[in-house]
């Protein structure tokens, strides 16, 4: 095997013979190290990968014990503290950002470690009252990076993903029930003052925000009252501008409250998500309808503490849409670019959606075993990578097997193999610093060269076996021991 590695490795290397590597100018020496996807290694409980640094370190969910165990890429323990584990299955949420990894754990302190020896570097309380009726346990976590590392000018954000309480209950502060805090994740610090709605104010529980395919601004959707509001908040000093959208909901015939909105590449579109989903029915979120929501250009940003309507009430539009848009978070691929994949049925058809952050998304064929890989909660996260210098998706091919779907035109970049899945997959991932995509699936582990979809290995993997993956390190869990592999420089 290590002969097989070795052989991509010097493939990739000769096929970028005369380019820069990493940035170096043309001519100068080559680094001495060379990534490199070492042996295998077994972990003897059942864990997945929270985050990873690429630089030798992982932190790893023990769901058994109930611990959060820090890892080299031997499998070495290195420190463990006590992991968050809630009743849905839901476990802490962790970054990396440099020699630091930041635990969120639903205490209502996030806190950061550094990954050498597990010493605490810094904490921080959302603050609020005991009372509060944003309470502090409710506080959900995100990136501005990719993924789940943090780089120089990323942030962490905390925000609210409950519902209000009700009764009496007290604000966080002054300026209202807080919603959304920006740190930055070297020093613990809030990055600008945190961002609250008033009395009247109420979200629908889940995810508060969503990024727009740049990373530099996000959207949130709420209620002032009777009158529906979406706020664009500037990520980088938390400048914001809140749009009242209850006119344009005129066309929303769904008979519920609750609604969705989600960013494009072009800040004055957005798309509507109406909100139709019947929690009690998994087949309901195969119906997705949506409609283009449109906002003024130019829209005047202010620094306010609280969020409140900035423009008139016919400042947007909106109208249904029957052509393919993205109604789901992005996610991005090692190098930054976006990516969307859902799964629309039709009365004929089962189709993907999907989108590379652009207003305009694509339909593509799609197999009905799709609806347990893609659609239902629970369901492995799509992990989108880089391939000859865009962004794709994996899925399940519609004449089985798997393809590689460009997220830009929804047309296929490449297909491996040609069996048919029984099952749902186990999950996927990708090492961008080996050039390879890595997919759970038909009672194996399979790797994949990210450009031409080349089988370069595979390992047998029981039935039910679960992937979860940073971009330097795969963990792949069975029923009582987890296999690991880690890209080392050698």
């Amino acid at each position: 095997m290590k002969r097989m590695w070795a052989a991509v490795v010097a493939a990739g290397l000769v096929a970028l013979s005369g380019c820069s590597i990493g940035g170096e100018p043309e001519g100068k020496p080559s680094p001495t190290t060379t990534p490199t996807l070492a042996e295998p290694v077994e972990l003897d409980y059942f864990a997945t990968l929270t985050v990873d640094d690429g630089a030798g370190h992982a932190l790893v969910t023990d769901w058994v014990e109930e611990k959060l165990r820090a890892i080299d890429s031997t499998g070495e323990e290195l420190w463990s503290i006590d992991a968050y584990i809630n009743d849905e299955g839901g476990g802490s949420e962790a970054y990396s950002a440099g020699d630091l990894v930041i635990v969120n754990d639903y205490s209502g302190t996030v806190t950061a470690y550094t990954w050498e020896d597990g010493e605490e570097a810094w904490s921080f309380d959302i603050p609020g009252p005991d009372d509060a009726c944003h309470e502090q346990m409710a506080f959900g976590s995100r990136s501005t990076g990719l993924g789940n590392r943090l780089g120089e000018d990323d942030l962490l954000l905390l925000e609210y993903s409950g519902m209000r309480m009700d009764g009496h209950c007290t604000p966080t502060s002054e300026a209202g029930n807080a919603v959304l805090f920006a740190l930055d994740p070297s020093t613990g610090v809030e990055a600008w003052p945190s961002l609250s709605i008033d009395d009247d104010g109420r979200t629908f529980g889940g995810s508060l925000i969503h990024l727009a395919p740049d990373r530099k601004n996000a959207v949130m959707s709420w209620k002032s009252g009777e009158g529906s509001m979406v706020t664009r908040i500037s990520l980088d000093t938390g400048r914001h501008a809140t749009v009242p959208i209850t006119k344009a909901r005129a066309i929303d015939d769904s008979g519920v409250e609750h609604f969705d909105v989600f960013p494009t590449s072009d800040e004055t579109t957005l798309t509507y998500l109406f909100g139709a989903e019947d929690p009690d029915d998994p087949m309901s979120q195969a119906f997705s309808r949506a409609a283009e929501l449109t906002l003024p250009a130019g829209l005047k940003e202010t620094d306010s503490a609280t969020l409140a309507a900035d423009s008139g009430p016919n400042a947007a539009t909106m109208e249904d849409a029957t052509d393919p848009m993205c109604s789901t978070d992005f996610t991005f691929t090692p190098e930054g670019r976006a990516a969307c994949l859902q799964l629309q049925l039709f009365a004929s058809a089962v189709k993907y959606q999907g989108s590379d952050g652009s207003p305009e998304g694509w339909f593509a064929d799609a197999p009905e075993m799709a609806f347990d890989t893609v659609l239902y909660s629970g369901a492995p996260r799509t992990v989108p990578f880089d391939s000859r210098g865009k962004a794709a998706v994996l899925a399940p091919g519609p004449d089985g097997g798997v393809v590689a779907i460009d997220a830009a035109t929804g047309k296929t970049a490449w297909n491996a193999g040609d069996y048919r899945s029984t099952t749902p997959w186990g999950g996927e991932g990708v090492l961008p610093d080996v050039g390879l995509v890595v997919l759970t699936d038909n009672k194996k582990t399979s790797f994949y060269d990210s450009d031409a979809g080349r089988l370069v290995e595979e390992h047998k993997a029981d039935q039910y076996d679960e992937l979860t993956s940073g971009y330097s390190t795969i963990l792949v869990a069975g029923e009582k021991s987890t296999t690991m592999w880690a890209v080392v420089d050698r």
